[in-house]
């Protein structure tokens, strides 16, 4: 293999990591931000899941996730290193992950939140490359950890509404900032 072509297999590789890694990363920011399209633009067609009680087709998964997520009053996803191993037109993935889920009657400052759910596991992915997409073939989330505390906020809501996150396309995010 002369330099140049060893040049090229190393920039396709970290091409390919890349555009996995922003699966991944749009996976969480989908969840947080409630945005079903995103989510769903993260699985292939055919996509199989398996993630708590949950085991069968990844398009059902996504309209079962945001049922859920939809309920609580905030979700954030934290994701820690991603691992890839690239075989070709497939590559598998393992994603550390920590979440926050907000649980409560009615959203603050009208109500009192009662408990906050973190937890903490992992997403082992097999990814496939078709028609130049990587996106996720099977998914398959691993739970390592669950705490489960009384909420509390302590003035958070009595800052600018403005400085906080929203789980909408009204998000800062999708204005550019």
């Amino acid at each position: 293999m002369s330099d140049s072509d060893d040049f090229a297999h190393r920039l396709e590789a970290l091409e390919n990591r890349a555009a996995i890694t922003e699966v991944v990363l749009r996976y969480a920011r989908a969840i947080d931000r409630c945005d079903e399209a995103m989510l769903r633009s993260c699985f292939h067609p055919d996509a199989r899941h398996r993630h708590g009680n949950f085991d069968g087709a990844s398009a059902d998964f996504c309209g079962f996730a945001l049922e859920i997520v939809r309920k609580v009053e905030l979700s954030h996803h934290q994701l820690g290193p991603v691992s890839i191993e690239l075989a070709g037109e497939v590559a598998y993935a393992e994603t550390y992950y920590t979440a926050l889920h907000r649980f409560g009657a009615t959203p603050p400052p009208s109500g009192e939140p009662h408990e906050d759910r973190f937890s903490g596991g992992r997403y082992v992915d097999r990814f496939e490359r078709r028609d130049g997409q990587w996106r996720i073939a099977e998914r398959r989330g691993i739970s390592e950890w669950m705490r489960y505390e009384p909420a509390a906020d302590r003035g958070f809501y009595d800052g600018p509404a403005d400085q906080r996150g929203r789980r909408d396309r009204d998000d800062p995010v999708y204005r550019g900032g």
